[in-house]
C-alpha cells in the first residue's frame, strides 16, 4: 500500500531509483513536505545541516549572496542536497582551533 501511496514521489527522486521497494516503503512516509518559496534561503553556510533534501519540483539553487545571490550550482527536480553539508557541519563542528 505504501509503494502505491508514495509512487509519485519515488518515481521524481533519483536517489530512490535503485532502491528495494523494503527500503522505499521504509523511507517514503519518513519524508517530510518542506515547501519554500521563491527567493528564499533553505540554509545557510556555516548552519549546522541536520538532514537531506530532495527537490520534487520546482527551482532551487546554490547562490553567492555578496554577488546579489547569483546561481552558481543548480539543483534539478529529482535530485538531492544536504548530505554533503551535514557531513561539513560534523566536522565543523567537531573541530576546535
Amino acid at each position: 500500500m505504501s509503494l502505491f501511496i508514495h509512487e509519485e514521489t519515488y518515481n521524481k527522486i533519483s536517489f530512490l531509483s535503485n532502491r528495494s521497494k523494503a527500503f522505499i516503503a521504509w523511507i517514503c512516509p519518513l519524508l517530510k513536505p518542506y515547501k519554500n518559496y521563491e527567493d528564499t534561503y533553505v540554509f545557510f553556510e556555516g548552519d549546522e545541516i541536520n538532514c537531506m533534501y530532495f527537490l520534487k519540483g520546482g527551482s532551487c539553487g546554490f547562490v553567492l549572496p555578496k554577488y546579489m545571490n547569483m546561481k552558481y550550482i543548480n539543483i534539478k527536480p529529482g535530485a538531492y542536497f544536504g548530505l554533503i553539508d551535514i557531513i561539513g557541519s560534523i566536522f565543523q563542528r567537531d573541530i576546535s582551533f
